[in-house]
């Protein structure tokens, strides 16, 4: 069967994505990454005239761009440089990538996949308070615990927090569609999160 570029810019992703939360090799990732972001990037325009690609570009121009195809150049090309150095390269730089990757194929697609959701979902945990994620669950013990638990996440040293990135990311993609089902059912009978939360809490108890 023949791919478009939507299907090989979505491996590369999600190859991204498991090499992300493996804590494999961070040069690896950053290049999957790039080439899908570079992919949905140059398809956007394509599939989609709201401007959004024009305003995405503009706020990455100045330092973005070039830090990240800068990484990408080095590891692609040695024509021209042969005898070039790399700074020390973080395995975190890719989360940016990652994530701006993830929302094109978003708006391209109008989906995620459910890789692409438990990176979305990682990516929440730590930065819960920073993008002002709406809390629901009026239980402010509960909510306070869940933020002391993120913040004791976010103080790891980088090899433990990507342990525990693995287990959830593990624990997502398996319990993803039982979650949903729970959700759902949780709608229909017309529970608020918080009473949600005290149901499976007081289920686990038991």
């Amino acid at each position: 069967m023949t791919i478009d570029k939507t299907e090989a810019a979505r491996r590369q992703l999600e190859t991204a994505i498991d090499l992300y939360f493996d804590d494999a090799d961070s040069l690896s990732v950053h290049t999957l990454a790039f080439a899908s972001l570079k992919v949905l990037f140059d398809l956007y325009p394509h599939r989609n005239q709201d401007g959004f690609a024009a305003q995405l570009d503009g706020i990455i121009k100045k330092e973005g761009w070039k830090a990240m195809s800068g990484v990408a150049n080095f590891l692609k090309h040695a024509d021209r440089d042969p005898d070039a150095l790399l700074a020390p390269h973080h395995p975190q730089q890719a989360m940016s990538i990652i994530g701006l990757a993830t929302l094109l194929y978003h708006r391209i697609t109008g989906d995620l996949s459910l890789k692409m959701r438990a990176f979305d979902y990682w990516v929440e945990e730590l930065g819960y308070e920073d993008l002002e994620i709406e809390e629901l669950d009026t239980d402010q013990e509960r909510v306070q615990a869940f933020a002391d638990h993120r913040a004791q996440i976010r103080a790891l040293p980088h090899d433990k927090m990507m342990a525990v990135a693995k287990s959830q990311y593990r624990f997502f993609l398996t319990h993803f569609e039982k979650l949903q089902g729970i959700v759902r059912q949780a709608e229909i009978d017309g529970l608020s999160p918080t009473e949600l939360l005290d149901q499976q809490i007081g289920a686990v108890r038991k």
